[in-house]
Formats: structure tokens, sequence, C-alpha cells
């Protein structure tokens, strides 16, 4: 299909901008013709957050999301519901179990609380999965804070547990701790570049369970990376939910645990009052084809490449709007000077 000749415009003027774009401290996103330039400033605490409405998993602003951030060395991070085409090798295992019984460094608080929210979290995710109710299904601990870490203590109850099928159901689920499998992307100049981890499962719950446990080990490498290589320096978490594990079906609770993840890795781009031991330079990219979990507080920057989805209709914000082209999409953010900003953009795609 040819462009018609005001489009063949439009992209020659994003790439003169993109030509412009320095490799400093942020990269290009999006532009209005004529007018300005949007860059994702991402070690900025206040600007590491970006959401992308969209059912398109293999959309080419994707590729120039993981493009760009490659050309600033950053780490990528992939976690996404779809097989992704892209071409990765080997697998390296991330032992979650063996983590959480290591006690969290002293003076650390923010992390510590951090470990707590994640191991109250998944025993509630186990609750859910299994139908149960927590007193009836997980034993209650003794935690020895300054020996171990938070998870430590309810795996010393459950192996204390008598022999019943309850006990054998939450073995099976703790023992998937131990072989959280990421795909690796290398490049031969550059060495390693992208971690993948697929999403995998049946059934919504199973697929619930595996994202929890790559989502989970994203903080475990946020907070164990050695900060003295270069490659571990800068993290972009890249999330990509489909149309397939999204839905409106999803019960009250499920959507509560997605929202409760994303949620703690948003966290992860914040400053943190741990600042002596944990630096950020972490930032987050969601998309998902609803609105549903790319919302604020959790993004801080949206980007509209659907016009409507089914628990949004930009029509409602937008009454004259016009149908989006491929490349184009609606640029919403609250962090400019803290006023509501909506403007139509083009995003930065390859032509």
């Amino acid at each position: 299909m040819e462009m018609s000749k005001d489009e063949l415009e439009l992209n020659a003027v994003g790439r003169e901008v993109k030509e412009q774009e320095t490799f400093n401290d942020y990269f290009y996103l999006a532009y209005k013709p004529y007018d300005f330039s949007i860059t994702w400033d991402w070690k900025h605490s206040i600007f590491a957050r970006v959401g992308f409405m969209h059912d398109d998993v293999y959309h080419p602003f994707i590729n120039h999301i993981k493009t760009s951030a490659r050309k600033h060395q950053m780490r990528i991070l992939h976690l996404s519901t779809e097989m992704i085409q892209d071409q990765y090798v080997d697998k390296d295992i991330i032992n979650l179990y063996d983590y959480e019984l290591l006690s969290t460094e002293e003076g650390a608080t923010e992390l510590e609380e951090t470990r707590m929210k994640w191991v109250q979290l998944y025993l509630k995710l186990l609750c859910y999965i299994n139908g149960k109710e927590r007193a009836d299904f997980i034993p209650q601990m003794k935690y020895y804070r300054t020996e171990e870490g938070p998870l430590a203590g309810y795996l010393r109850a459950i192996d204390e547990m008598p022999e019943t099928n309850e006990k054998t159901v939450l073995v099976k689920h703790l023992e998937k701790l131990q072989i959280v499998k990421w795909g690796i992307k290398y490049n031969d100049d550059k060495g390693i570049t992208d971690f993948l981890y697929h999403v995998n499962g049946s059934t919504f719950k199973e697929q619930l369970e595996s994202f929890f446990l790559g989502a989970w080990a994203i903080t475990n490498i946020h907070y164990a990376r050695d900060f003295n290589d270069e490659n571990m320096d800068s993290l972009l978490t890249m999330i990509q939910f489909s149309k397939n594990f999204i839905n409106p079906s999803i019960d009250q609770t499920g959507r509560d645990i997605i929202e409760e993840v994303i949620q703690l890795l948003a966290n992860l781009t914040m400053i943190s009052t741990d600042e002596i031991l944990i630096k950020q330079k972490h930032a987050l990219f969601i998309q998902s084809p609803q609105l549903f979990p790319n919302h604020y507080p959790q993004v801080s920057h949206m980007f509209y490449g659907m016009d409507q989805s089914p628990d949004f209709n930009l029509h409602s914000i937008i009454p004259d709007l016009k149908p989006l082209m491929p490349n184009e999409a609606i640029y919403r953010s609250k962090v400019i000077q803290n006023e509501e900003f909506v403007r139509k953009v083009f995003l930065a795609i390859a032509t």
C-alpha cells in the first residue's frame, strides 16, 4: 500500500528529528510535525514508565524501543505472553528459591519491605490458584529477619506440615521458584543484549503464576545486579500482554494480582531510600491491548495506538477523533507542568 504525499512528508520530518537525536540521556519516541518531538528521559524517575495501548505485540514501535535501548547499552528484560520472533539462544536459570532464603543487608529497609511484599503477594497468588482460604492453606511462620529472607519462614513451616494433599500442592508450586527460565539474545559486538521470558500455561491461572515468577525474577535481577558490569548498569523492563491473557472476563482477584505486580515493577524505577545500596537506572515499558493494567500511577506517559478497547474509548476524551493511522497514537501525560497533556503524535518507527 503506497503512502500519500502527506504521509511521506510527515515521515521525512520524523526522520529529520530522529537524526538530530542525541543518545546521552534520552531517546526519541514520537513527534508532532513541525511542532515538537517527544523523547524518553528514562533515567529520570518521573519519566521512567511508558505505556502503549495496542493489540499488536510485533508493532514497529516495539522494535524501535528495543533498538534504541540497545544503543544506550541498556540490558533489556523482555517479558511477554506471546512468543517473540527474535533469535534467542541458550537459557539463563534464575533460582528465586535460594535468593529468598538469604537475609537482607542491614540498613536496606526498603529492600526488606519489597521482598516481604513479593512473598505476601505470592501466597495470595497460591491461594487464588487453588481456590483456598489462606488460613486453611498457608501455615503460620516465624521469621528471623536478621538471619534469613522473608520466604524462609514459610518454607520451614510448610516443611513441618503433615503429609497432606495441601503440602504436596504447595511443594510443587515452590519447586517452580528454582527454575525460572530466560532466553538470551546475543550481539556479536556487545555480547548479551536481551533476556526474554515467555509466559506459558494452558489456563489463565497457570499463565498468571508463570507471569508472576517472571516478574519476581526481574526484581531479583534489579537488586542483585553487579553495577561494575556496564551491561547491567541500566535496565529496561518490557512487559507485553496479549489479548489472550488480558481480557474483561478476568475476575477481580486476578486483576488485583496483575496490578499489584505491575506496581511493584514500577517501584523499581523510583528513587530508592536505600540509594546507598541500590541504584535506580531502571525503565519500564508496558504494552497492553487494553487500558488495564496501563494506567496511572503505574505509567508516567501513555501512548494510545488504538482508539478503543474493551475497557476504554478515546472518543470519550476526544469527541472529534479521526481514525488513527498505523504510525499514529494519542499521547497523554500528567507530568508536564502538573497538567494533563493530550496530543495526537506520530510514533518513532522505521519506514
